[in-house]
């Protein structure tokens, strides 16, 4: 059974495995695929074409699949 806190935000694209956690805050977009048992503890950011495979746990503020923050970072 997935959990959910009612502050974070799932896209309904979104590819969901089962047994997650999604604490509070946290951002999934519409590109995501999270396999079984992945936790994210809160204020965590999954996006972009992101593919997460089972089992892990993302920590507050992690931000992965978006653009880097590094201003010399060009596309």
């Amino acid at each position: 059974m997935n959990v959910i806190h009612r502050s974070s935000i799932v896209d309904q694209k979104a590819i969901l495995g089962t047994n997650i956690e999604i604490g509070p805050f946290c951002t999934v977009g519409p590109g995501v695929k999270i396999g079984n048992g992945c936790k994210l503890v809160s204020h965590v950011v999954l996006d972009g074409d992101t593919d997460i495979g089972d089992r892990n746990t993302f920590y507050p503020f992690a931000i992965i699949g978006a653009e880097p923050q590094d201003k010399k970072y060009q596309q």
